[in-house]
């Protein structure tokens, strides 16, 4: 299945903070939301909401990831493609995907 081709962008930047109830991690995408200063914000703040159990955030945890690329494998022309995974070092994000998805199992 040689048509899968590795495809890498630069997303932007990614924060994240853990929740103060249930400690699950909470992320804000540069790239995924409209309104990510928001969502940011209210990270820092303590004040969004954990969509796993409705808790608060917790301001202490509060990280900027820094700018990320995302990679996958794609099948141009079909919906075929792998799972989004992401990394502040492009070239390292090539190597991981390339040793995860080599060319037998793709």
């Amino acid at each position: 299945m040689g048509f899968m081709q590795l495809q890498i962008t630069q997303k932007g930047r990614l924060y994240s903070c853990e929740c103060a109830k249930c400690g699950m991690s909470m992320y804000s995408h540069e790239w995924a939301t409209w309104d990510n200063n928001e969502m940011r914000d209210a990270m820092q703040e303590g004040t969004a909401m954990c969509q796993h159990c409705g808790g608060r955030a917790d301001p202490e945890t509060f990280w900027d990831c820094g700018m990320q690329y995302a990679g996958r494998y794609s099948a141009p022309g079909y919906l075929d493609c792998t799972d989004w995974t992401f990394d502040t070092n492009k070239r390292r994000l090539e190597r991981e995907l390339r040793a995860m998805y080599s060319s037998e199992s793709i």
